[in-house]
């Protein structure tokens, strides 16, 4: 998914943007792969019981993610010189894309 989004959004940010702005998009398509690799862990411990412990899950990777996002868009902001406008673009992309193939995934 992530090599699609770069051909898809990154590509076109490479030729009429340059490197500047494109640098930040990998690194936002990396975030939220961690981003959805560290919340698939509550679903796969908390699966295959009580609806409980279905919203329990849920919840606790809608936590952990928006914690880590919202980590990541601050170190991003603060500590480094990258185009803000571009990061965020493409992590918004990224995470949209994500949590809709999360979704699929969880409901098959």
């Amino acid at each position: 998914m992530d090599i699609a989004g770069l051909v898809l959004f990154g590509l076109p940010l490479y030729l009429f943007g340059g490197e500047e702005v494109f640098l930040p998009v990998p690194l936002a398509f990396a975030i939220t792969t961690v981003l959805a690799i560290a919340s698939y862990f509550p679903f796969l411990r908390m699966a295959g019981g009580s609806m409980n412990r279905y919203m329990t899950a849920m919840l606790l990777g809608m936590f952990i993610r928006m914690l880590f996002i919202g980590i990541s868009v601050v170190v991003v902001f603060v500590f480094t010189e990258l185009h803000q406008i571009s990061f965020t673009v493409a992590l918004l992309f990224s995470y949209i894309c994500k949590s809709a193939y999360e979704t699929y995934i969880l409901t098959r």
